[in-house]
């Protein structure tokens, strides 16, 4: 109301009657008009009528109102209907028009927002009872509230007039205010909002073993260290013992309080769970108090124990956990910063031990010198021998021999091209850098790569550190490691190309950073498997597909820099916010969480089975697997046969199959990318026109999420996607 009296005020103060008139028309009434029930006034009929978005406020010789957005026939543009109809018999469906001074559309209609998980919303609706002309939809997501230590981002989408439902990625355990409104050409029209919370996220750290200050009796004193989580609040700190002699496996699952553990068996209990606030003092494990409800029972004395720190993270009823490593046990005893330190009250034996060590080593030191004064004197006395033959030695015939300098200055090489390369790199200051060190995305071939943030304009930027022991390496496993940050440096900037932020070195690690995406395409395409109204997929037909219209574009640019992927397939795309594909893993932005191993044998090319090196045509062979995971949503290629069958299959013609959904001429495209003959394949420059086409035919729809009778998901096999097995 407070926008239609504004309106009202300024419309009397700056328009008269003549002005606000339109004019007097026969009403056509179209599908948008909308008629209030009861009698008003001019005023009443055009406040009524702008508050509801309409464009023209219609009245009529009865004082009935109406609304609308297009006007019907015009009888007299200067006169009211009553006045020019003074000497004729009224005619029918007469109506006064005045304009309201509205031109955009009103919110969208039915809006819902369902299925909030820690990562998405999915949001449908329809479109607003008022418009002229819609040329598209807006999203944004405000944040009004996050657990985030990082200032995060407030996203925006936008959306093309046929679209009336999507899935946006947002942050974990973060509030939000969610706007919608159609977008016309006029301006945006008026959105609906509203206000959602995602849920809980794993914590994005795990808390660090705690330190183990001393050990008295039955008792351990030890020191718990505060853990960061963006992806939820830090509601309380377990403290959890168990029997280090057991050979029980830690299971989260399975813990319990100390009664209930000693009741079945489990060797592993919780001994304390404490406010965060409360570890800030040091905690003595085994006092015989209760902390919120566990008992922090007595330790024996005859027992080795392991201490573990966990943390929960509560938000709305749902609770996460994450736990330290179960490596710490409490023969290892720090001080109050957390430096081991030597267990004092050493026994006698012990000394007796340590002395016999220290004097064996001090003779074999005085040995060692006296030797080292022998051989030296007779190095000297050889060199004197030598010189008196010189002239001898050097009468003979003298052979010139051409440095080639390959095996001598090889190191001097490899430091040049390195150097070459860090010209070529962003530098980033080691005090720029945050790296998390118990958030472990991953284990590469040449290191581990953590989360971390830089700082970008007083803004903490989220990265993925690579660090790689630069000193550690061996000379081959070095070359290897130039090569394939060569390839990420050759890569340069591409919007659907996972990107490389710069280095930064420390004196014995080169910390590569990469931009940092938390989701994966498999688990898009896994996520979107939610039957809606008709539907099998949250995600659209055109959200599919522009994903893999965008990939075509990004292996189009690694195509134009000589750059072969090898590994081309879901899991290697990440998505960024938007439906916006960047592929990964290749190079050295190349890792795997959790020791699980991609096998790629399904996205194999024919001809590396037959012994042929990697190119982009097998790239290609191997993009139009990835196009056929993206429509059947994430399942796994070839799932009736084992991977040891596959290679021999496909030398006898095996393909994947059309499915029902799929367009003659999208399948198309898929079989050219299989062609036998490489040179018959497409490039990706090709594909990305062709994908573009066929998104572009309306008339005929190249994938159909519409469900049909006896429609099934095309299943989805890990084991036949991850070998479970160590990458270093």
């Amino acid at each position: 109301m407070i926008r239609t009296g504004l309106f009202l005020m300024l419309l009397s103060a700056g328009l008269g009657m003549n002005e606000r008139f339109k004019g007097c028309y026969r009403n056509s009434h179209s599908t948008q008009t909308y008629r209030l029930p009861q009698h008003a006034t001019v005023d009443q009929c055009i406040s009524e009528c702008y508050s509801k978005y309409y464009k023209y406020a219609l009245l009529d010789d009865r004082g009935l109102c109406s609304c609308d957005n297009y006007l019907g026939v015009e009888i007299n543009s200067t006169l009211l209907c009553n006045e020019f109809c003074s000497y004729c018999e009224l005619k029918p469906n007469l109506t006064d028009v005045y304009v309201t001074g509205n031109l955009v559309p009103g919110p969208p209609e039915d809006v819902h927002l369902r299925n909030i998980t820690d990562k998405s919303v999915h949001i449908s609706w329809k479109q607003p009872k008022s418009f002229t002309e819609i040329s598209g939809y807006l999203i944004k997501a405000v944040v009004n509230h996050t657990y985030a230590n990082y200032i995060a981002n407030s996203p925006e989408w936008t959306y093309t007039n046929d679209t009336f439902r999507t899935q946006i990625i947002l942050l974990p355990a973060t509030k939000y205010n969610v706007t919608l409104r159609a977008v016309s050409p006029d301006g945006p029209g008026a959105q609906f909002f509203q206000i959602i919370e995602t849920k809980v996220g794993e914590p994005e750290n795990h808390p660090e073993s705690p330190k183990v200050i001393k050990k008295e009796g039955t008792t351990v004193e030890v020191k718990l260290m505060e853990t960061p989580n963006s992806n939820g609040p830090i509601t309380s700190y377990l403290v959890v013992v168990m029997n280090e002699d057991s050979q029980q496996i830690f299971q989260e699952e399975l813990l319990k309080s100390y009664d209930e553990a000693k009741r079945e068996g489990i060797d592993y209990y919780i001994a304390a769970k404490l406010n965060p606030e409360n570890i800030r003092k040091n905690f003595r494990v085994g006092d015989g108090r209760y902390y919120n409800g566990f008992y922090n029972a007595p330790l024996e004395s005859n027992v080795s124990y392991k201490i573990i720190a966990g943390i929960v993270s509560t938000l709305n009823g749902e609770t996460k956990r994450a736990f330290s490593s179960v490596e710490n046990h409490v023969r290892e005893v720090h001080d109050e910063y957390g430096n081991q330190v030597e267990v004092s009250g050493d026994s006698p034996a012990v000394i007796i031990g340590l002395s016999i060590a220290i004097g064996l080593l001090s003779f074999m030191l005085i040995a060692g010198i006296i030797g080292f004064i022998l051989l030296k004197s007779r190095v000297t006395n050889r060199r004197h021998r030598l010189s008196e033959n010189q002239e001898l030695t050097l009468q003979g015939p003298m052979i010139e021999v051409e440095n080639n300098g390959y095996i001598p200055e090889e190191e001097h090489t490899k430091a040049n091209h390195y150097r070459n390369l860090k010209q070529r790199l962003r530098t980033i200051p080691y005090n720029q850098l945050k790296i998390e060190p118990t958030n472990l995305l991953g284990v590469g071939r040449f290191g581990r790569v953590n989360s971390g943030s830089i700082y970008e304009n007083d803004t903490l930027v989220p990265v993925a550190a690579y660090s790689v022991p630069d000193k550690k390496l061996s000379p081959e496993d070095k070359k290897n490691m130039l090569r394939d940050l060569d390839l990420l440096v050759k890569t340069g900037k591409h919007e659907n190309v996972i990107a490389l932020i710069g280095t930064c070195e420390t004196t014995q690690m080169v910390v590569v950073v990469l931009e940092y995406v938390s989701m994966n395409l498999k688990d898009l395409l896994l996520g979107s498997r939610d039957s809606l109204p008709g539907k099998f997929s949250n995600m659209s037909e055109s959200q599919a597909l522009g994903i893999g219209t965008n990939i075509a574009k990004g292996m189009a640019h690694l195509e134009s820099n000589k750059i072969v992927h090898k590994q081309l397939c879901a899991r290697n795309v990440l998505i960024a916010n938007g439906f916006v594909p960047k592929i990964s893993g290749y190079g050295l932005a190349q890792y795997y969480s959790h020791n699980n191993l991609p096998d790629y044998t399904r996205w194999t090319a024919l001809e590396v089975f037959k012994g042929q090196p990697h190119n982009s045509k097998s790239d290609v062979w191997s993009f139009a697997c990835l196009l056929w995971e993206i429509c059947v949503l994430g399942g796994t290629p070839y799932g009736n046969f084992s991977n040891n069958e596959i290679p021999d299959r496909i030398l006898k013609g095996l393909r994947l199959p059309q499915m029902q959904y799929l367009s003659d001429e999208l399948y198309q495209i898929m079989l050219d990318c299989w062609q036998i003959d490489m040179d018959e394949r497409p490039t990706f420059s090709v594909l990305f026109e062709s994908l573009q086409k066929v998104q572009e035919n309306s008339l005929l729809p190249c994938l159909s999420f519409n469900l049909f009778p006896n429609f099934q998901y095309e299943q989805f096999y890990p084991d036949m996607e991850i070998a479970v097995r160590p990458v270093l």
